[in-house]
């Protein structure tokens, strides 16, 4: 099979991806996201891999709907060293609708240690990258201390099947959260610029999510019972 730096597909949005609207979760959003990149990976027979999320931004102008078709197309847009960046967008009718950027760090399956690109991976997805300096230097803010004016926590259960190989909440899982805290806030979903960025995993138990809203923007914390930061959120409209 010849390897392609370009991956590009088609998929239905299906009854269990969206909410009583008929709009895609962002969780279904993210777990589209992911497949094409897993799909990409098989094609070019890079299977004995595993990548893990840094940071993603979602930018959501239209969010697809029940029954839509969606055309994905995946593609690697930059590199560090032990990482790599992956732009994917959905579009439907020809409008995309969701762009994604998010960075993959590659990882020893075994330690979980960040370790160097496959060897031909230049080879396979090289014609696609444009930035070569491509950092997973986290970016947002550490929470704010409890008892802070304007400030939300939020009790979160990681349910077991929120679980994935790794052992840990699955990347997609964390916009459950993202979705329940603009819905308490009655925000919109869309348009939306969303960057998530990740810390230390969770695992099946309780969880808090900590979040506050300032001049239209939204800030939220995912905790793991040592209150340690799992995952982060940024949400502003586009």
């Amino acid at each position: 099979m010849v390897a392609v730096a370009t991956w590009t597909d088609r998929r239905r949005v299906r009854i269990g991806d969206v909410d009583p609207t008929g709009r895609a979760w962002l969780d279904a959003v993210a777990g589209f996201v992911q497949d094409a990149a897993a799909d990409h990976s098989d094609h070019n027979g890079l299977t004995g891999t595993t990548w893990v999320v840094r940071r993603m931004e979602l930018r959501c102008t239209r969010l697809p709907r029940h029954r839509d078709v969606m055309d994905v197309a995946t593609w690697c847009s930059g590199v560090g060293p032990r990482w790599a960046e992956r732009t994917t967008t959905l579009a439907v009718d020809g409008s995309v609708g969701v762009q994604a950027v998010a960075v993959w760090v590659h990882v020893d399956v075994t330690t979980g240690a960040p370790v160097p690109l496959p060897p031909d991976f230049e080879h396979v997805y090289g014609a696609t990258i444009v930035d070569r300096r491509v950092s997973v230097r986290l970016r947002h803010h550490d929470p704010p201390p409890v008892g802070t004016t304007g400030v939300e926590r939020l009790g979160w259960q990681v349910r077991r099947a929120d679980l994935d190989l790794l052992g840990h909440v699955n990347n997609a899982r964390y916009w459950a959260a993202v979705e329940e805290v603009m819905s308490i806030r009655s925000l919109p979903v869309e348009p939306v610029v969303a960057t998530i960025e990740f810390g230390a995993g969770l695992d099946h138990g309780s969880a808090t999510v900590v979040h506050r809203a300032v001049d239209g923007q939204v800030d939220l914390w995912v905790l793991d019972a040592l209150d340690r930061v799992a995952a982060s959120v940024h949400l502003a409209g586009s």
